[in-house]
Formats: structure tokens, C-alpha cells, sequence
């Protein structure tokens, strides 16, 4: 008996050192930093946010799988962190994480040798771990690129292998893309080479680069190679400048972003609006008066003059484009369940973007606007994207708050009851918050 229980605990603690996943660590940064350091080992981080819905899908369907773990608990100390709590506002800011979600690899004094984002699937996430422990012990450091530029920067071979050092690392190519589209003949400017760089940098692209307008100027023969996409890299180019403008508060940028968009493909033009170009302008400015403007304008005479025939006539050809796609074999890879939500997701996907608009800019205008007139406008607006998505707990919460605000506390007390009914958990916590602000009289659009 006693050597039988022997050998049951002799397997299982061999068992116990085989995860079904990849282990993460659960202490502080610091103490992560100090296990690295201990062992020996780098460091691989997947930084995310609650409301990621890439993140989720990595933490349930790639992290847990025992092909994924193997890799990743033998050669790295493997941590998560959401990148807007605690260690993890500190550790994005540090590493300049922009998206979610992201991968660090660091080495065990925190030194960034490769980053990546986005989703992905098994094969690929297996193969980054192996390319970053490649990178790592790369005798030439960043530092030594950095003044091998100097000399080289004319050199379009030492140019591209620079540009993927610096990809790596998770850091924009922008003046080299340029760069190395001067260094060789226009002729080669829409090359297999080319269409890979703008597949990495699209989201890096602004209009006043070479990148862009070459890509504009050669639509054509880049569509034969990346089909939509090289509208899509338009569109983003155009995003990305009026972002910048914002930040910079450059009126010039803006106009020139302006001129882009003008000159991108119908289709695109359809899915965002000058109007909401400059919404999105004037809002991170902190110019309410001209976001007023042009939110009043986009409302008013655009988004509740749609007709529903019209939304459903559009969300009828998207859902054939999708089922196209399906019946080709293009999304081969998605199960029948994922195929199943993806046709129930796409076939409302003009009533939705309509209906968000109209919900978050009646929000912007109950957080900003004291003016009873103005608040009326934002309550049609509201009551007009409930009409196209009802029983959607924060949109019910919006038409309550404005309710409140307009001092119909009655009515709007009833209706945050409603918007409590289909809230989620979290949603949940905030409208009773708002519900018992409501019933003391208190102010629900200070916090």
C-alpha cells in the first residue's frame, strides 16, 4: 500500500509540471522582474484591456493550449497585465504600447527585444516566441543600427533590413519607408517587396509621406497584388494624419487629411463622413463649439434622414458579400459556430454603425451641453438609435441621463430601471449608481 501511494504521488508530481497552457505569473511587475533574473530566463508579456475582444480570444483560445504552453513556460517567464490598471498603465507607457492586444519580449533586466500585436493563430504565435529568441541573441543592438544608419541611410538593402529591426521593436518606419522609396527607381516603387512594407507600416502611414501617395497614385497596380486592402491602407493613412492634426492641433495637417479624404474610393467615404472627420478633430481639441457644429449637421441631416428601407438595403448586400466570401472558401478557417456569429454580426452592420453614432453623440452632448434646446436634439437622436437597437442597456442609459438632465426626473428614473434590466455585470454596477443618483436628485453627469 505505502509503495502504491509512492508511485500515485511520484505521477502525479511528474503531471504536475505539464500545464495545459501557458503559465502566468500572478505577483507584481517587480517581483516578476526578480523570478526572470533568478531563472535566468526572458520575459514574455501579453498586455491587454478588459474590452479587448482580441485579447479575450487569445486568453481562451490560444493561451490554454498544451502546444502553446510547452514552448512558452520552457523558454520565458510568462506574465499578463491589463495596460489600464496598476503595473500595467507604467509598463504601456514604458514600451510605447498602442494596440491590443500586445506581445513584449523582454529580457530578464527588462530590455525590449521584440514586440508584436494583434490576435493570431497557433502556428504563428508558436513561431514569434521562436523568432524573438532568435532576435534576442542578436549580437547588434539597436544602438549599433543606429549609427550604421548614419552611413548607410542611402542604401536600400541596409534600408529594409533596418526597417525590420525597428518592426520588431514594434517602432514606426515612417521616414525610412520614405527613404527607401527615394533610394530606388520609381519603377520598383509597387514591387512584391513594396506591397510587404506597406502590409507592416499601413498602420504607421500619414498623408504627407511618399508612402501614401504612392500608394494613391498607384491604386491600380497595387489592387491586383492586395486587392481592398490598398483602400483600407488609405483609409488608415487618412485616420492616422487626422489623429496627429489633433494632437498637434496643426489646422494645416488637417486640411491636408481633408484633401485625402476627398480623394478616397466611395465605399470608404460611405463607412466614416467629412462631418465625422471633423467631429473627431474638434473633440480632441476641446473645441465644443465646432463639434456642436458639425454633430448637429451630421445628425440632423444625414443619420435620422436614413430610411430603415435604405439601412436594411445596405445591410442585405454586406450579408451577401459575407456569404460570397464563405461560399469561396475564404474563411475556411472559422468553425460553423464562428461562421454562425459572424453572419449574425454582419447582417445588421449599417443599423449598428448608425445606432452607435446617434447613441454616442447624444452622450457627448448630455456630458457637455447645459443648453434645453441642444439636449432636446440629443434626446431624439437617442431615442432614434434605440429605435434601430432595442433593449441596448447603455443606449437606454443614455436616453435616461438625458431625460434626467432635461428634468423629466419621472420618466427618466423609469427608464434607467429599464437600461438596468439588460445590463451586463459591469454595465449593472454603474446605472445603479446613476438610479440612485437619479432618485436623491443628484447631479448624474458629474462625478
Amino acid at each position: 500500500m505505502k509503495k502504491q501511494l509512492i508511485i500515485i504521488s511520484a505521477l502525479l508530481f511528474s503531471l504536475s509540471g505539464f500545464s495545459q497552457g501557458i503559465e502566468f505569473e500572478h505577483g507584481t511587475w517587480k517581483e516578476v522582474l526578480q523570478k526572470a533574473q533568478q531563472s535566468n530566463k526572458p520575459i514574455f508579456i501579453d498586455v491587454y484591456t478588459s474590452w479587448c475582444g482580441p485579447c479575450k480570444k487569445m486568453s481562451k483560445d490560444i493561451f490554454p493550449l498544451t502546444e502553446v504552453g510547452k514552448v512558452y513556460n520552457a523558454n520565458f517567464i510568462c506574465y499578463q497585465i491589463d495596460a489600464e490598471k496598476g503595473d500595467g498603465i507604467e509598463i504601456a507607457k514604458k514600451y510605447e504600447v498602442k494596440a491590443y492586444p500586445t506581445y513584449l519580449f523582454l529580457k530578464n533586466d527588462g530590455t525590449l527585444f521584440s514586440k508584436l500585436v494583434g490576435s493570431m493563430e497557433v502556428e504563428k504565435f508558436i513561431a514569434i516566441s521562436k523568432t524573438a529568441l532568435t532576435d534576442m541573441n542578436d549580437p547588434k543592438s539597436i544602438a549599433m543600427w543606429e549609427k550604421e544608419y548614419v552611413e548607410k541611410k542611402n542604401d536600400p538593402a541596409f534600408l529594409l533590413d533596418y526597417m525590420n529591426k525597428r518592426s520588431k521593436l514594434g517602432k514606426s518606419n515612417n521616414q525610412l519607408f520614405d527613404e527607401y522609396l527615394k533610394s530606388i527607381p520609381e519603377e520598383r516603387r509597387t514591387s512584391d517587396t513594396i506591397v510587404e512594407l506597406y502590409k507592416k507600416e499601413e498602420r504607421y502611414l500619414n498623408v504627407n509621406s511618399l508612402a501614401y501617395t504612392n500608394l494613391q497614385k498607384n491604386q491600380d497596380k497595387f489592387v491586383s497584388k492586395i486587392y481592398g486592402l490598398v483602400y483600407v491602407y488609405l483609409a488608415d493613412g487618412v485616420m492616422n494624419s487626422l489623429h496627429e492634426a489633433a494632437k498637434l492641433k496643426d489646422s494645416l495637417l488637417l486640411a491636408t487629411t481633408i484633401q485625402a479624404y476627398d480623394l478616397l474610393s466611395p465605399y470608404m467615404k460611405s463607412l466614416k463622413s467629412k462631418n465625422e472627420l471633423y467631429m473627431e478633430y474638434y473633440k480632441q481639441v476641446g473645441d465644443s463649439e465646432k463639434y456642436l457644429k458639425y454633430a448637429t449637421d451630421f445628425c440632423n441631416n444625414q443619420l435620422m434622414k436614413i430610411s430603415k428601407d435604405s439601412i436594411d438595403k445596405k445591410d442585405l448586400i454586406f450579408a451577401k458579400m459575407i456569404e460570397k466570401q464563405i461560399n469561396s472558401g475564404a474563411l475556411a478557417k472559422l468553425d460553423s459556430t464562428q461562421l454562425a456569429q459572424l453572419k449574425e454580426q454582419t447582417s445588421h452592420t449599417e443599423r449598428d454603425r448608425i445606432s452607435l453614432n446617434l447613441n454616442n453623440i447624444a452622450w457627448d452632448i448630455f456630458e457637455k451641453v447645459s443648453n434645453k434646446n441642444v439636449l432636446k436634439d440629443a434626446l431624439r437622436w437617442s431615442g432614434r438609435s434605440l429605435e434601430l437597437s432595442p433593449n441596448k442597456a447603455p443606449w437606454l442609459d443614455t436616453y435616461a441621463n438625458l431625460l434626467y438632465k432635461l428634468g423629466q426626473k419621472k420618466e427618466a428614473i423609469a427608464k434607467e430601471e429599464v437600461a438596468l434590466h439588460y445590463a451586463n455585470t459591469e454595465e449593472h454596477k454603474w446605472f445603479e449608481k446613476t438610479l440612485a443618483k437619479m432618485k436623491s436628485g443628484e447631479n448624474t453627469w458629474e462625478n
